[in-house]
């Protein structure tokens, strides 16, 4: 007698394939929150950057608006100011926002974009080497933020964001030296500007400071904004900088082993580059994509442009009670306030940031006709940074505005809401990597996937309301930045497992 197939066989695997994404995720573990709080610290900061744990339980913690580094023990009870910018210690914070990046395992250096320099702080929490950074250029990208988290490797080579390298525009010259110019983008005193065309995607290095050897370990995606730059008949210079809120992009972390963790934010998932340059792509990552509708993009958009305006504000308050653009463009506090004014919750858009750089840039420029100092204009403002020059037409301090910052039609913005974006990946102590994802919170908090060095996603971690991640320790220890009602920063410590 012959048999005839299950004709259900075919009906169920149908079926198995129509399953919503969130219905194939089963082996994702459920999302759990922290344990208590153990301590917090007993002094209150302006804003908590980064901790780095030394020996015998005690951190060091990066207060960057408030231009300090504590020592604190494992209670977090301070135990003595490390740098800062009084007359409380013969170290000197200096006048830019520094990094703070653990080093050897027990000991951190920290980075002085003022004098460009990275000194060593020994267990004691005593500044004793100075080294000379690796590239003057790239001293921006050693203090983190946005652009990746620095680190060293076992064999004691220094890991962090190169500088991506943007295309000259057609027909555009890069200008030379010349007395009355500005920090110009592409000439000083023409009617137009022409700029790099803006890069989407940047290396991450490799360094041994003993050698001085630098190589490209890897790259990868970075958002892309539009920056148009015009001089009107009057000399004045116009900047349009449009940008998009919701970008696909990728994110990179170091971990413990000296393993790159290279996260592709188009599919989700990591390539991993080994310290050999062996190169694995896993696959794609469990995770439910969110699709957006017309409303929901528009409603991105619409507050994404208030959020920046509010920043935006901020800088040009700030801006105008230090005398002029110098504070924004020499890093003087405005830009890192956008950069790093975020620490109760998601991180802050990058768009005014940009804005300000290219205005920096061209009010620099502008200067050239309106009497500014001397400048080179070879070296134009990037996103973020600005240029070099004098202050734009009138001279320094005369009408110099951050511009506006415009935004991309909300159709041009993905179907699906990225799975995660800029300053996300972070690696533990422990070799796992820790991803801030975009997955809707219960509490507010954000969630991360905790992903071991196989793949696997171990755990999912959401952070109480209104916590960043600032640093790890060995053995499950996490350490949050926290900021109160009364915009009080502090330290707080838990363990995560």
């Amino acid at each position: 007698m012959s048999r005839r197939p299950y004709p259900f066989v075919p009906v169920l695997f149908g079926a198995l394939l129509a399953l919503p994404v969130g219905a194939q995720q089963a082996k994702l573990p459920p999302v759990r929150t922290l344990p208590a709080i153990t301590a917090r610290s007993s002094e209150a900061l302006t804003a908590v950057a980064t901790a780095v744990p030394l020996p015998g339980g005690k951190v060091l913690v990066n207060d960057i608006l408030g231009r300090r580094v504590l020592l604190l023990d494992s209670m977090l009870v301070k135990i003595a100011i490390v740098a800062d910018t009084t007359s409380a210690t013969a170290n000197a914070y200096g006048q830019r926002g520094a990094g703070l990046i653990g080093y050897n395992g027990d000991s951190a250096l920290f980075i002085d974009p003022a004098s460009l320099s990275m000194m060593v702080i020994n267990p004691a929490g005593e500044l004793t080497t100075v080294r000379a950074v690796p590239r003057a250029n790239e001293i921006g990208f050693l203090v983190g933020g946005p652009n990746g988290r620095p680190g060293f490797d076992p064999s004691g080579r220094l890991y962090y964001r190169g500088q991506a390298r943007g295309r000259q525009a057609p027909g555009g010259g890069r200008g030379g030296r010349g007395a009355g110019g500005g920090g110009g983008l592409g000439g000083a005193g023409g009617p137009t500007f022409n700029i790099p065309e803006q890069p989407d995607s940047a290396p991450v290095v490799r360094v041994d400071l003993a050698s001085r050897v630098l190589d490209t370990v890897a790259t990868f995606k970075i958002p892309k904004i539009d920056i148009k730059i015009s001089q009107g008949v009057d000399g004045r210079v116009s900047v349009q900088t449009t940008m998009n809120p919701m970008p696909v992009t990728d994110d990179w972390a170091l971990l413990s082993d000296g393993t790159i963790a290279v996260v592709r934010g188009h599919d989700f998932h990591v390539d991993w580059i080994a310290p050999d340059g062996k190169v694995t792509s896993s696959p794609k990552l469990p995770y439910e994509w969110q699709r957006l509708s017309d409303d929901d993009k528009q409603m991105v958009v619409d507050s994404a442009r208030a959020a920046i305006e509010k920043q935006r504000t901020e800088a040009q308050r700030l801006v105008d009670g230090a005398g002029g653009p110098a504070a924004f463009v020499q890093g003087g506090g405005a830009d890192r306030i956008i950069a790093f004014g975020g620490v109760g919750g998601e991180p802050p858009q990058r768009g005014a940031a940009a804005a300000g750089g290219a205005a920096g840039g061209a009010a620099g420029a502008g200067g050239g006709q309106r009497g500014g100092g001397q400048g080179d204009g070879q070296r134009g403002g990037g996103p973020g940074g600005g240029g070099p020059g004098g202050g734009g037409p009138g001279g320094p301090g005369g009408g110099f505005r951050i511009p506006n910052v415009n935004m991309v039609p909300a159709n041009e913005l993905p179907d699906y809401r990225p799975p995660f974006g800029q300053q996300s990946a972070l690696g533990d102590l422990d070799g796992n990597l820790w991803v801030r994802t975009s997955a809707p919170s219960q509490n507010g908090g954000a969630i991360y996937y905790v992903i071991s060095r196989n793949n696997e996603v171990i755990d999912r971690i959401e952070l109480p309301q209104g916590r960043i991640l600032a640093g790890f320790g060995k053995g499950g220890l996490i350490y949050l930045g926290f900021r109160d009602a009364e915009a009080k920063a502090y330290l707080e410590v838990t363990r995560w497992k």
